[in-house]
């Protein structure tokens, strides 16, 4: 990212294509040992564990909003960034919802017993061989998301600065075709510093994620409810942005204690934008 979005890209478009084809050798495999018994009880944890699964999963599934802090290097971003969301939409469900059907099917409840069940179904596939080679794939395919993730929450920074949000330094290197470096040095800090906790055990990963998850699942209903006021009333789209926002309202009540922590970064936020306003 330090040396541009170029190479960058081309990173990234390699490893997104390693995961898709790991994803789907993977769902192939194991297609044949799917059985029907392994989905019966269908919601053995109730209807309260669709909830807390569902929250996990704006994890999993989150990664559209890195996209858009990009859209101003795009060719053409009001014809490409709907065109490129649309493709990969229907490629990800495919995917998420293939592994999802032959983890349960194929492995049954040694699912829940497995931290790594994409290494279990490669593994009755292609035998402990497939355990190093998904051990190797993991270890890339993190880095492709930590890479995204970079490249889109610098040019964020970069942008937050410009427009007064965020500290005006900030702001250096945020025009389009230019490396916003002190944003990324930001952000590449933090990183390092929370991945030292985390590899030493000093912070638990189960609460990294649904943390991080609870506070994705609020900026996504934040902008869902700055669309609800920005289009036109009753739409079809309309309609669509608001069902949207009732089934990201209820996922978020299943974080639990972990919505003080959207909450603080909100008000934090607003004292940061008051407080800019009072000073000269």
């Amino acid at each position: 990212n330090a040396v541009g979005l170029r190479m960058s890209g081309r990173v990234q478009l390699l490893l997104g294509g390693v995961l898709a084809a790991v994803l789907l050798c993977a769902v192939l495999a194991a297609a044949p040992q799917v059985s029907a018994a392994h989905f019966a009880p269908f919601l053995p944890g109730g209807w309260t564990s669709v909830g807390s699964a569902a929250s996990v999963l704006f994890f999993a599934f989150a990664g559209w909003e890195a996209a858009s802090h990009l859209s101003g290097e795009f060719a053409d971003p009001a014809r490409d960034l709907p065109r490129v969301t649309r493709r990969t939409l229907a490629v990800i469900t495919v995917l998420y919802l293939g592994l999802a059907v032959t983890t349960i099917g194929a492995l049954g409840p040694a699912a829940a017993r497995t931290d790594t069940p994409l290494t279990e179904l490669l593994a009755r596939s292609a035998g402990s061989a497939a355990r190093p080679v998904a051990a190797a794939a993991a270890l890339f395919l993190t880095f492709g998301a930590v890479n995204s993730y970079l490249a889109g929450a610098s040019r964020l920074g970069a942008a937050l600065g410009r427009d007064g949000a965020a500290p005006r330094w900030l702001a250096k290197g945020g025009a389009p075709g230019e490396v916003p470096r002190r944003s990324l040095a930001v952000l590449g800090g933090v990183a390092m510093a929370l991945g030292a906790a985390a590899g030493s055990g000093g912070a638990d990963l189960d609460l990294l994620m649904r943390a991080t998850a609870t506070c994705l699942a609020a900026v996504t209903l934040a902008g869902l409810a700055a669309a609800l006021v920005l289009l036109p009333r009753r739409t079809p789209l309309w309609c669509g942005v608001c069902a949207s926002a009732l089934l990201t309202a209820a996922v978020l009540a299943f974080s639990g204690w972990l919505l003080v922590l959207p909450a603080v970064l909100a008000c934090a936020a607003f004292g940061f934008l008051t407080l800019r306003r009072v000073l000269p």
